[in-house]
């Protein structure tokens, strides 16, 4: 507000000086009476201001509470209230000469003229300086406004106005001037001389130099308003460059920036959509494969590839969860797969799928794993010394151990997304899953806890595993018998 009355008493100044020192009609007026007729109507008008200013800044701080408040509009409404002001003044300061003076109508149209002039300046200023407030009120209150204007008012668009209007505005004063001076020499023409000439110089030279003066003035604040606006935009860019999705751009403009800042914050939700789905997706699939289907790497037909199988499935959990409560059940199920999925990501290996108290494990897909099957038998050790931990962990709670079963196959699979239309999962197809499956069981005829096939044990040779073998065993389903290895 402060700087709306010192505006004004600058501009009432800048008023008398035109008036009663360029004017040559009005030379006899003195500067008392001048300033006296020009700083009436301002000051009778400038509570009309700040009731209009009051009105517009309640506007901004209640809008936390108000949320359908269109802030980008309260910048146009300063405008055209330090406009509609200044009109008044005008019409006030034109009259007051032409009737109680008696000036030319166009020494009051002249003077009319320099106050709409003031009016939009004085408009544009109030115009930056609410935007400018806007822009910080909502940068502290962390209140984003939905980008939704009837009309969108571009940047060029909003320049080309403001210097097409202070550019006609100019003109028209200074061939009014002319027309004035012009006038003038011709009722006087003995007035013809140098000094008339000086006279003429300086009223088009004083006019200039306020309206230049005036122009680089609001430049400058229009410049300092697009680079708090531009500072704000890559200050949020530079957030989700660095994964914070958690930010938005202030919409304080019905421009180009405000469109931009809108869209941004679309970009910004659907970056974060998509990262929790993303996450979301990771639980359910493991993140490789996730990250694969995510960018369409995987083949919808499949991939042949070969690779090594692992199965695991408790001992006696039939036997385990009758008694126990559902929420028990689940809480201990939950503990036991995340202590064998870690043992898996331990060595690459890709956990498919828990199926009941099973789960399904392959080494070498969809990632290429060179060395996969001695990384699939390191997992499945690491897996017997976790359970070994878990089971004394149960053990002081006074709760009884748990044994499990492991199976290992290597051979060549086809890896792809199986399912119907709808819903599809990732999943090895083929002859070596259901070997791998077919061995993991025998660990009950054997009383075992680690079985592989020849074909692994093939593979790792020369890798220090302390194996023996079992003999060559029927598998069902299997016209030909294998050998099998069991893990010591």
């Amino acid at each position: 507000m402060t700087a709306i009355i010192l505006c004004h008493i600058i501009f009432g100044f800048i008023l008398v000086i035109y008036g009663a020192e360029v004017c040559p009609y009005l030379d006899c007026l003195g500067y008392f009476r001048t300033s006296i007729n020009i700083f009436t109507p301002i000051f009778l008008l400038l509570p009309l201001r700040a009731y209009l200013f009051k009105k517009h800044t309640r506007k901004i701080h209640d809008f936390g509470s108000v949320k359908n408040a269109a802030l980008y509009s309260l910048p146009w409404r300063e405008f055209v209230s330090d406009l509609i002001v200044w009109l008044l003044i005008g019409i006030c300061i034109g009259s007051i000469y032409i009737a109680y003076f008696s000036a030319p109508i166009l020494t009051g149209l002249k003077l009319f003229l320099g106050c709409v002039a003031f009016g939009l300046f004085g408009g544009m200023l109030c115009f930056l300086s609410t935007e400018k407030r806007i822009i910080e009120f909502l940068k502290t209150l962390k209140v984003h406004v939905p980008f939704s204007p009837k009309r969108v008012f571009s940047v060029s668009s909003k320049m080309l106005f403001f210097m097409i209007t202070v550019l006609i505005f100019m003109i028209i004063a200074i061939l009014l001037m002319a027309l004035m001076d012009i006038n003038y020499l011709l009722a006087n023409k003995d007035s013809f001389t140098i000094d008339f000439f000086f006279g003429f110089f300086k009223e088009i030279l004083f006019a200039f130099a306020v309206l230049l003066l005036l122009s680089l003035f609001i430049l400058g604040r229009y410049s300092q308003n697009l680079k708090t606006l531009l500072s704000i935009q890559l200050a949020v860019m530079e957030d989700i460059s660095h994964g914070n999705y958690n930010t938005q751009v202030q919409v304080v403009t019905n421009d180009e920036f405000g469109l931009i800042a809108a869209k941004t914050n679309e970009m910004i939700k659907g970056l974060r959509e998509r990262d929790f789905c993303q996450v979301s997706f990771g639980r359910f699939v493991t993140p490789e494969v996730s990250d694969k289907i995510l960018k369409g790497e995987i083949p919808l037909e499949g991939e042949l590839k070969d690779v090594t199988i692992l199965f695991c499935d408790l001992r006696g959990y039939t036997t385990f969860v009758e008694g126990k409560e559902p929420r028990e059940v689940v809480n201990f199920l939950n503990e036991y797969f995340s202590e064998m999925e870690k043992s898996i990501k331990q060595y690459q290996g890709i956990l498919l799928q828990f199926i009941g108290d099973e789960i399904e494990a392959v080494f070498g897909a969809p990632l290429d794993l060179p060395d996969h099957p001695e990384m699939a038998v390191r997992a499945s050790l690491e897996m017997r010394k976790r359970l070994k931990n878990l089971n004394i962990k149960r053990a002081s709670h006074g709760k009884r151990s748990i044994s499990h079963g492991i199976g290992i196959h290597t051979g060549k699979v086809l890896a792809g997304s199986v399912g119907s239309p709808n819903r599809l999962v990732y999943a090895m197809v083929g002859d070596a899953v259901n070997t791998a499956s077919r061995i993991q069981n025998l660990n009950k005829t054997f009383g075992t806890d680690i079985l592989l096939s020849q074909n692994t044990r093939d593979l790792t040779k020369g890798k220090e595993f302390n194996l023996s073998s079992l003999g060559k065993v029927p598998l069902r389903g299997k016209r030909e018998q294998i050998e099998i290895f069991k893990v010591l």
